[in-house]
């Protein structure tokens, strides 16, 4: 496990998250959110370094759904670091190659598994000019294996050797690092075969579900059944079915219920005085306070009032139903 061998140093930042809502502050600054998939309490690492004009991190993730990005003009490069092939990027088989994001990138990344990535997030300007042509959006960089080995070789390297630093990194030295991995990815760029990004049946499914996530955050408390978002959409339940299953790994009764349930979590944690669990519950769609309860108590590992006892600095040691 690459993490046991890092520590935090002068130069490494090392911080590990006690739960998933303290993580999602973290992607606030490429516009990104995780929904969790399941109670356990996550394990959540990320080891940062700082370069001239980049920033390399490590990040141990978490059964999840990420939607997001907004990148202002960087490139983003998302690094397997292990043998985990489950991830879906709007729908298309992740496996084994390195995400690519420029700009505003409209995605849905479906984690059913915990995985290790590394994060390079570079101008693209400071990379060959190939690189800085890519129209704004994502794509899969699937790299022979020897060459995705290299990359993973040289990041983990460059993490170890800033962990064992006792003082900042040299200027002088942090350039050379930085040239080595940017002249890494230049070189690779012409032997991976790059895919995604174009109109399919997958991106067909996003758009679908990009309308049932508008239609949540827009009018929260509606639980219009499938046949009436199949009316509205032009296309069969067998397909809003389809959609979900494909790009959110969860039939679509499922999963517009986490999506409720999250933006039930998001607006407790808040803690505004006089705000109730049943008001919040009854403006999300849910109306039986005792099944809501235990929907979020699967969800998330505890029940609702808890929730927001302690987003309220109460106490909370009495029990909580």
């Amino acid at each position: 496990m690459l993490f046991s061998a890092l520590s935090a140093s002068p130069a490494l930042d090392l911080q590990a998250y006690a739960d998933v809502d303290h993580f999602r502050e973290s992607e606030r600054y490429v516009q990104a959110s995780s929904i969790p998939l399941t109670a356990a309490p996550p394990s959540i690492l990320r080891a940062s370094l700082s370069l001239p004009s980049a920033t390399l991190s490590l990040v141990r993730t978490f059964p999840r759904i990420i939607n997001g990005y907004e990148l202002s003009d960087r490139l983003v490069f998302v690094v397997p670091m292990d043998r985990v092939a489950s991830a879906r990027l709007n729908g298309q088989a992740v496996r084994h190659s390195i995400i690519v994001l420029k700009g505003s990138a409209n995605c849905t990344v479906f984690e059913p598994e915990p995985r290790l990535v590394a994060i390079l997030s570079i101008p693209p300007d400071h990379l060959a000019l190939k690189w800085a042509e890519l129209s704004a959006g994502y794509l899969l960089l699937g790299l022979p294996g020897d060459s995705l080995a290299f990359i993973q070789t040289l990041i983990q390297l460059t993490l170890r050797f800033a962990a064992h630093q006792s003082k900042p990194i040299d200027v002088h030295q942090l350039l050379a690092i930085q040239g080595t991995l940017f002249s890494a990815l230049d070189e690779e760029f012409h032997r991976g075969a790059f895919e995604g990004g174009k109109a399919n049946i997958a991106e067909r499914y996003k758009r679908i579900i990009d309308h049932i996530d508008d239609a949540i955050m827009s009018t929260p408390a509606s639980n219009k059944t499938c046949d009436e978002l199949a009316n509205e959409l032009g296309i069969s339940v067998r397909t809003l079915h389809t959609a979900a299953q494909s790009i959110c790994g969860a039939g679509i009764h499922q999963y517009r219920r986490l999506r409720q349930l999250w933006l039930v979590r998001q607006h407790l944690r808040m803690g505004y005085p006089g705000l109730t669990v049943k008001a919040t519950a009854l403006a999300h769609g849910f109306w039986h306070m005792g099944e809501f309860s235990r929907m979020y108590r699967a969800a998330f590992g505890e029940v609702p009032s808890r929730t927001l006892i302690e987003a309220q600095g109460k106490p909370a040691s009495i029990p909580c139903k």
